[in-house]
């Protein structure tokens, strides 16, 4: 089989080693591993695909912080990943961490939907489930944030976000979620009462 893993990074940081132990371990099993990152440029085991540049990354940034749109900038980068994605036509995706302003996720989540590709998505934090924050204890759905991460110096879409985000992920039919906790199992569970399985 063939395994496309999306990450921030590859092989650094916590998501980025999991990322990278998941690769050596499919490679084992006689499977192809490609892990596709954001930024940074560590060794692999996996084929590597850089999504974007550090321009791309400085753009999509800028955009989050003028118009309070995390994860919905990265369109031109996004669309060039995904012809590399056509090429190697993978029989499954692992997402891991997509928020990292290297990934738009209106895109990547259409193509997925359209290609109709088993997706496991690993949520190592909140930012799925929620408008900003990565992290997330109290909050009322986001509906009324006030603490704001990443910071926007304009606006304030946090609502939007969180609509925006539950209609996208809930398109793809064959998306499974797994939880390292089960608080954080707990949390998802609460939120976007999404349409895949989730595991603990």
């Amino acid at each position: 089989m063939k395994i496309l893993q999306i990450n921030t990074t590859v092989n650094s940081g916590s998501t980025g080693r999991i990322a990278e132990d998941n690769g050596k371990t499919l490679i084992s099993r006689g499977h192809e591993s490609y892990i596709a990152f954001g930024r940074g440029n560590q060794k692999s085991v996996s084929s590597l695909l850089r999504i974007g540049s550090k321009l791309d990354f400085y753009l999509h940034l800028i955009i989050s912080l003028f118009t309070d749109r995390h994860g919905f900038g990265s369109k031109r980068a996004t669309k060039n990943f995904l012809k590399q994605v056509d090429v190697i036509n993978p029989d499954a995706i692992g997402l891991h961490n997509i928020h990292g302003y290297y990934l738009n996720v209106d895109i990547l989540f259409k193509y997925i939907k359209d290609k109709d590709i088993p997706v496991l998505w690993t949520f190592h934090d909140c930012w799925p489930f929620t408008g900003h924050c990565s992290y997330n204890t109290d909050c009322d759905n986001c509906k009324n944030c006030q603490r704001k991460y990443p910071t926007s110096i304009f606006l304030n879409q946090t609502t939007r976000n969180y609509d925006d985000k539950k209609l996208i992920f809930n398109q793809v039919k064959k998306l499974q979620i797994v939880t390292p906790s089960i608080w954080l199992k707990d949390l998802v569970e609460q939120s976007i009462q999404c349409s895949a399985s989730i595991m603990g």
